[in-house]
């Protein structure tokens, strides 16, 4: 809580540091982590500014963070109920408004309700390096506290349409941001904005962002950078569209009739099902990485890495992973090896890499593992008979199976990194009972420490692990409603629309349709599912189409792109015949859901959102929907349950719903908290 101090000299109040250097009062942000800007942080700055300006031996104020950023903006929890007061745009009026220069003194991170504090002050002092980023169309939202009206205020509209649109974080040095600043120094910007602050204080002079007109002097650019804008939206609604509009209203309308407007657009979007759906899986997946074995065990550093085993493809790509971050890399098999020398003459032919990286990568490639060298061991080896040996990792290192696509049963602690490596960025540990903590944690931290987003899967309950688990659910109500008479392409479609990026067939043809038969295989036995659901496969298998790699599968692959294959290319049967009045996306989700609940149940996963993190993360799943278990909630589960009961009669064990779901359904709750609260 602020208190009031006028003893003189430094002073911490709350989460505010307050230090007076020459008549100037150095207002410092210092809340572990990142200077979020939680309701109490906001009152005791304002607390702070109230008692500057009725101060008569401080002539000005600097605003400024403690430790690595200025402010990371909102916790996101907070938009998630009622917003505190003082709200960001109240505490940005305090600044803009206040008597006396107050300058924002700028390093580090400043993100989001961040930059809204920036760009209220009266002048801004950044070093180069720091880096501002306004992430809120990522989350479905649009900036507010004023932001959309400061900003072409200050830049115009491209800029601040373009620095809105991204999301991205940009440099404070980078010249399109230049008259955001009155000074960009290489050093501590601190000293330089006490400067300011007291020429400003000379002057007796206040210039608020509202009243620049700079960005705003070409009215005719600003129209034309609207137009551009619009056309690459074509017509699409969502953030984007609000975000324009706000924008415009920056030009149209005087200054609190565009803050009015701002604050509509900002709530409206605040209580969007997509702005919900998107904070979600942005939470989500910084929980999924609390696992206990972070504090139970100790955390040894991972930095060679032996790959034995494995094809060359997949091992390569999980290589250069390891390379580009400056692992050592020892490689079991030799094809692996050329393979990653091919991938990285390759990088420097397109000019993604230069010679001197490509050198300093294979400089740390070795070909052969040396028992007791490796921290870690990844036994990706396809066949794990009794006797075959596999050389250790060093004493205290970590030995670990590595998922190439057959699952991870019974693996004591397997590990899926999901691929393509580079951009899927999300792994999955498995860990069996009386794995060691000291294991689970160095792995845990590894992925953490190369930017990868993980999900824990307990073992025997995970099976094939939480990806294939889930996945198989799609996979097997696709082929049960192939059986019944849809098309693949029809089945595909469905998924489409339901938020999967690619439809189950053209996923089976490009993992390899043997591959997809023997993780089924497992998995339908575990569910009590008749030998005929394999018939769609297995009809496939025999005419040799085994998937994309042949060219056959599902569909064929001719250069021009996939195409059903022949004899499974007709209409099929009408949707009404097969599903009645449940849409084949709703069945798809139905049967998605069903598989989550079971996984839940089982104890396979730490919590519900970690699964909507697997079909996000790892294929693709719409991330504006937050994942299959979100859109749920944000359906309905009562919906959900009378598609499952509807559908039951195809397949009970794919569409039976869970008790969980009934129960959920009965209490009038979601996976998330109550029906409705999604």
């Amino acid at each position: 809580m602020y208190q009031s101090g006028r003893t003189g000299g430094d002073e911490v109040t709350g989460q505010i540091q307050i230090e007076r250097r020459d008549g100037v009062a150095v207002l410092r942000i210092d809340r572990p982590v990142a200077n979020a800007l939680a309701p109490q942080v906001r009152a005791d700055l304002s607390a702070a500014l109230q008692d500057v300006a009725d101060d008569g031996d401080l002539r000005a104020v600097v605003i400024c963070g403690a430790g690595p950023g200025f402010s990371s903006g909102v916790d996101l929890t907070e938009y998630d109920g009622p917003l505190a007061s003082p709200w960001v745009d109240q505490l940005c009026r305090e600044i803009e408004e206040c008597p006396k220069p107050v300058v924002a003194a700028l390093h580090g991170s400043i993100l989001g309700a961040g930059v809204a504090l920036a760009f209220a002050a009266h002048a801004r002092v950044a070093q180069s390096d720091a880096r501002l980023a306004l992430p809120e169309i990522s989350l479905g939202m649009i900036p507010g506290a004023g932001v959309t009206q400061r900003a072409p205020r200050l830049v115009g509209a491209q800029v601040a349409l373009e620095l809105m649109l991204s999301g991205q974080p940009v440099l404070a040095s980078d010249p399109r941001l230049r008259p955001m600043f009155d000074q960009v120094t290489p050093g501590d910007p601190q000293p330089a904005a006490i400067a300011l602050a007291q020429k400003l204080a000379d002057k007796g002079s206040c210039p608020r962002t509202r009243d620049r007109v700079r960005g705003l002097s070409d009215p005719v650019g600003y129209q034309q950078s609207l137009k551009l804008v619009a056309k690459r939206l074509g017509g699409q609604g969502g953030a984007g569209a609000d975000i324009l509009r706000a924008v415009e209203a920056a030009q149209l309308l005087p200054f609190e009739q565009g803050l009015e407007f701002e604050q509509v657009l900002f709530e409206d979007r605040l209580q969007s099902p997509e702005a919900r759906a998107q904070r979600h899986i942005f939470a989500a997946e910084r929980r999924a990485a609390i696992m206990p074995e972070l504090s139970q065990g100790k955390v040894r550093p991972l930095n060679r890495i032996a790959l034995a085993g494995g094809a060359a493809g997949a091992l390569a790509d999980l290589g250069m992973l390891y390379l580009d971050v400056g692992k050592e890399l020892e490689v079991e098999d030799g094809a692996t090896v050329q393979r990653l020398r091919r991938n990285y003459d390759d990088a420097v032919a397109k000019g993604r890499l230069d010679e001197a990286g490509r050198s300093a990568r294979l400089a740390r490639l070795t070909q052969g593992i040396a028992p007791g060298r490796a921290d870690l061991v990844l036994d990706a080896r396809e066949a794990r008979a009794v006797g075959d040996s596999l050389p250790g990792p060093c004493e205290g290192g970590v030995l670990a199976r590595l998922d190439t696509g057959a699952g991870l049963d019974g693996a004591a602690l397997g590990f899926r990194v999901y691929r393509p490596a580079h951009s899927q960025r999300l792994t999955e540990i498995t860990v069996g009972e009386g794995t060691s903590p000291d294991a689970v944690a160095s792995l845990a931290r590894m992925c953490a420490d190369m930017g990868r987003v993980t999900v824990r899967a307990a073992q025997p309950a995970a099976g094939a692990g939480l990806g294939h688990g889930m996945t198989a659910a799609v996979y097997l109500a696709a082929l049960d409603l192939v059986r019944a008479g849809l098309t693949p392409l029809r089945v595909d479609q469905a998924a489409q629309r339901m938020g999967l990026r690619t439809g189950p067939f053209l996923m089976m043809d490009s993992e390899g349709l043997a591959l997809v038969a023997q993780r089924l295989r497992a998995v339908a036995a575990g569910m009590g599912l008749s030998e005929g659901w394999a018939a769609p496969l297995d009809e496939r298998l025999a005419k040799g189409a085994t998937g994309r790699s042949v060219g056959r599968g599902f569909y064929d692959y001719p250069p021009e792109g996939p195409r059903p294959s022949k004899g499974l290319a007709g209409a099929g049967r009408a949707i009404t015949e097969v599903l009645g009045d449940v849409a084949p996306r709703h069945a798809l989700h139905a049967a998605l859901v069903n598989a989550a609940a079971r996984a839940i149940a089982a104890g396979a996963v730490q919590r519900a959102s970690d699964l909507d993190v697997v079909m996000v993360r790892g294929y693709g799943y719409e991330r504006a929907s937050g994942g299959p278990l979100m859109q749920a909630d944000q359906r309905g589960l009562l919906a959900v349950l009378k598609d499952m009961k509807a559908l039951a009669g195809i397949s009970a064990p794919i569409w039976a719903p869970h008790p969980m779901i009934v129960d959920l359904v009965k209490n009038g709750r979601g996976f998330f908290g109550r029906a409705g609260a999604a």
